[in-house]
């Protein structure tokens, strides 16, 4: 077997060192990379969900802020993040203690991207969300006008 570098290849890293677990050739793994790639694969599971709040949040705002143009096409979006951010939360349940942090997060992202794409001035925006996970995540949720 090779000596992939870390830094250099990843990937092959990767498969080598599995190797070496499922070998049991511990005295030879490589445990202060292994340590840090599993700590940014709980990193990147907390991100995906953030991305997925963030897009459902930017949609509901502009739902909310620009009813003129509420269509299948937002609705639909919608309904997929909410399937989304539930499927990845019954695969990833510890990450439901940081909700709240996530939430504040997203919404940070979502509302600078509501400016972008509907031209609305910052301060049309509420400064923190609006909504708790419970009514953004409820399929009968659909936020009224806001102008």
């Amino acid at each position: 077997m090779g000596s992939a570098s870390y830094n250099q290849d990843l990937y092959t890293w990767a498969q080598e060192q599995a190797a070496l677990l499922r070998e049991r050739r511990f005295d030879q793994i490589d445990l202060e990379h292994i340590i840090e790639e599993i700590e940014d694969m709980g990193k990147s599971e907390k991100r995906a969900l953030e991305s997925f709040f963030e897009t459902l949040l930017m949609l509901l705002l502009k739902w909310q802020y620009q009813p003129a143009y509420q269509g299948w096409s937002w609705k639909y979006t919608i309904i997929e993040q909410r399937k989304r951010i539930e499927r990845h939360l019954k695969e990833n349940p510890g990450l439901k203690s940081q909700l709240p942090e996530i939430l504040e997060s997203a919404y940070e992202y979502a509302v600078t991207g509501a400016i972008r794409e509907t031209g609305l001035a910052p301060e049309t925006f509420p400064p923190t969300c609006p909504w708790t996970y419970e009514q953004c995540m409820d399929k009968d949720f659909w936020p009224e006008t806001g102008l």
